[in-house]
């Protein structure tokens, strides 16, 4: 019966116009859409960071489990003792991170505020010798003092407080939702065996076949083979990076090594525009010290990153990707648009995915639907050609058979 109304002529137009019908609902609605999808989002988000948090911390449990704590005979044990350990080691991580980001950024901004004389006047003296304040004094009230920009800058918090409460409020709710994501994984990972098992069994449910579960669950298994390639070079590159840094500083006396150390690993981990925005942040921080060593950062920074590009990273990534530079920027800019922070560290791994399935699921599919069309066709056309045959051979053997007769 389906086969029948699939190969009726108003078929391919029926679905076409349905298809028409849905793109024009969903444009009509898409504002309601997005605000459902949106809640959606909000109260999922705890589950999805504990989710992520999980699969990032596996590896280091898996092989806690099968190096650290293999002479544990109960299998129970081990995990928890795995589970516990690398716990340990990723809030000691964060811990770290927090310690040395926090001291030295304070000391920073309390630096700013303590030269800010000088640094004001500074500023006044390249506007001189530059002329730009001639052209700055026909507006309106400008003056360029300590005062003055004192003034302005409690002016401009004062009329923003809403719009800073509103963004602190953002703030914490992330930070909330990731501390309530650490605890969602704690308890994924302590029974993932059985979240595993329940995933295949609903995949088994879903696909017809063992031939059919097999060859899916060999793409998720090269999926997550791909993200788990993706985190660990990542982090490794990310780690190299951040130590050339901090010995390049300290062999030069730069200050806030440990700072723009982290800075510049933390901002490598995003694609493309990571090493930019770090070598920004971080020439700002020098440049508040010592001018010249913030040129000399920047040098040296351009040069890491192209010995970076051309040789750790393929080194490190190899061929595992094979992703146009196009679609990474396509997926940073809408991933970032999107999902925030989140959006642009996982925007790279997911057009990842999506390019391995078109490239190993997609395009077989239609290869293999075109060759058997054009296979068809030749059947069909062999089939045709021998009843022409038959047809030509029948008309052959009643003509001779006519002849036959009017002989006679």
């Amino acid at each position: 019966m389906g086969k029948k109304i699939k190969n009726q002529k108003w078929f391919p137009m029926a679905i076409a116009l349905c298809i028409a019908v849905l793109f024009t609902f969903l444009l009509i609605h898409l504002g309601d859409i997005w605000s459902a999808l949106g809640t959606i989002w909000y109260f999922l988000y705890p589950v999805i960071a504990g989710a992520i948090l999980a699969y990032l911390i596996n590896p280091l449990m898996k092989l806690l489990e099968n190096k650290a704590f293999r002479f544990i005979k109960k299998s129970g044990l081990k995990r928890t003792f795995a589970l516990i350990l690398s716990m340990v080691i990723a809030l000691a991580f964060i811990g770290f991170i927090i310690g040395m980001l926090v001291p030295q950024l304070y000391d920073s901004v309390m630096m700013l505020y303590g030269n800010r004389n000088e640094y004001i006047t500074s500023l006044n003296n390249w506007l001189s010798s530059t002329g730009i304040d001639k052209l700055l004094e026909k507006f309106d009230g400008f003056t360029l003092t300590p005062q003055a920009v004192m003034d302005y800058l409690i002016g401009l918090l004062t009329n923003n407080v809403d719009s800073i409460q509103s963004t602190l409020s953002n703030v914490g709710g992330h930070v909330w939702a990731w501390v309530l994501g650490l605890i969602f994984a704690v308890y994924f990972l302590a029974g993932k065996e059985d979240i595993c098992q329940s995933c295949k069994n609903m995949l088994r449910g879903l696909v017809r076949g063992q031939e059919r579960y097999e060859e899916v669950l060999g793409h998720i298994k090269k999926i997550d083979n791909i993200l788990i390639k993706y985190v660990i070079f990542s982090l490794i590159d990310a780690v190299l990076i951040g130590s050339i840094t901090a010995v390049f500083m300290l062999i030069m006396r730069m200050d806030y090594i440990g700072l723009v150390a982290i800075i510049i690993g933390v901002t490598d981990l995003i694609p493309t525009f990571g090493p930019i925005i770090g070598t920004v942040i971080a020439a700002l921080i020098l440049l508040l010290v010592n001018p010249a060593h913030a040129l000399y950062f920047v040098i040296f920074y351009i040069i890491l990153q192209q010995i970076d590009g051309y040789v750790i990273r393929p080194k490190l990534y190899g061929n595992t990707f094979g992703v146009s530079g196009l679609w990474i920027l396509v997926a940073i800019i809408v991933g970032g648009r999107m999902f925030g922070v989140l959006g642009i560290l996982l925007g790279v791994p997911v057009i990842a995915i999506l390019d391995y399935l078109a490239k190993n699921v997609i395009k077989p599919k239609i290869k293999a639907r075109r060759e058997a069309k054009i296979e068809a066709e030749r059947i069909e056309a062999n089939e045709n050609k021998t009843d022409e045959n038959k047809t030509d051979e029948n008309k052959t053997n009643e003509n001779k058979v006519n002849e036959s007769k009017t002989n006679e």
